[in-house]
């Protein structure tokens, strides 16, 4: 992501005005090649697959679509205000992005509190049945096989990357800071998002699970629990996160993408280039970020790459949700104070 430049607060925030497309050729790539190898996945190993799937529907089984929607939409004024998301922070820390470790501090804040305040929220966004697993996805609507829909959606996302390159070629000058070489310090966007889908089969048959970010930070914030027999009964949900593979592959995962950026940033001569948002806008963002994720049961790429590319019915409704979240937010930010949004982070 670091060589794609999709993590810079500008390239985010213009990119909910409609100014800068690098984020979104970026996320199509990524949730394209989703599409494509958990469809190879599905041809692969069809009862994997299908645990992969449940494992990925049940937190959202009791959940509205209310509420899923709600968290969205959080997750996308986040976003827009933090010019960063649950995973693209990580890369923003190692890549020298200033006051990226305060947006880190607000998701980690908000986890914590989320981990505190679940067992109060479940009366709130609860339905009052749980949907059964082969109810929550889209295939169940229209009764057409999952691989036949989901290579659909890659090749329709595809052609959406290639139309989009056509008017608004990454190289031009309009996409990329001035500090930005092509294919010397920075790379296609769309094919750094090809890449990140590709890490779906690795995902599926290691660890039996798919691409997310927001759950690293209950595992993260949970640790202090186990100092607790008492807290760990009272908070249950929050302690589920703490121990095991299947929580901290994804910790793991997310925190080597500070490694990673540092390494690309330093060895392209670009860390520390890009400018940051100010401290509490970096701080309330990554709060809404993640309160958002934890309340709609996943984030960007969690429901965008893959819950959209499982073809999750929620996820597919949480998407837009986001995007809707991130534009509104920008727009009205730009509107009352443009100088404030976007005009000091192109120095």
């Amino acid at each position: 992501m670091d060589l794609g430049k999709v993590t810079l607060p500008l390239v985010i925030r213009e990119q909910f005005l409609f100014r800068r497309f690098l984020m979104l050729k970026m996320f199509l790539g990524a949730a394209a090649s989703s599409a494509l190898f958990l469809t190879i996945a599905s041809k692969l190993s069809p009862k994997r697959f299908q645990h992969v799937q449940e494992i990925f529907m049940k937190p959202l089984a009791a959940k509205t679509v209310a509420a899923v929607s709600l968290g969205a939409f959080t997750l996308g004024s986040g976003m827009a205000l933090s010019g960063s998301c649950p995973g693209m922070v990580l890369v923003q820390v190692g890549s020298g992005v200033p006051n990226s470790l305060w947006t880190l501090a607000g998701g980690m804040t908000a986890a914590a509190l989320y981990g505190i305040l679940q067992p109060r929220l479940i009366p709130l966004y609860c339905t009052k049945s749980k949907e059964k697993i082969e109810e929550q996805t889209v295939m169940s609507q229209i009764n057409v096989p999952y691989a036949r829909l989901a290579s659909s959606l890659a090749a329709f996302l595809f052609g959406v990357i290639c139309l989009v390159e056509i008017y608004f070629p990454w190289t031009s000058s309009s996409e990329l800071p001035s500090w930005a070489k092509p294919w010397i310090n920075t790379l296609p966007p769309h094919l750094m998002g090809v890449i990140i889908g590709s890490l779906q089969l690795p995902a599926v048959f290691m660890v039996a699970d798919t691409l997310g970010s927001s759950q690293a930070y209950m595992t993260l914030t949970s640790q202090p629990l186990g100092l607790s027999g008492y807290l760990q009964q009272k908070l249950v949900h929050w302690n589920g996160y703490r121990m095991g593979l299947d929580n901290w592959w994804q910790a793991t995962y997310l925190l080597s993408a500070i490694s990673g950026a540092f390494l690309s940033s330093t060895f392209t001569n670009t860390r520390g280039l890009a400018l940051g948002v100010p401290v509490v806008q970096a701080f309330i963002g990554g709060f809404l970020s993640i309160f958002g994720s934890r309340l709609a049961s996943g984030c960007t790429s969690g429901h965008g790459l893959s819950g959209m590319a499982l073809l999750v019915t929620k996820s597919v409704i949480a998407v837009p949700a986001m995007f809707a979240g991130g534009i509104f937010t920008g727009v009205v930010f730009q509107t009352l104070n443009a100088q404030g949004y976007t005009g000091f982070l192109k120095g």
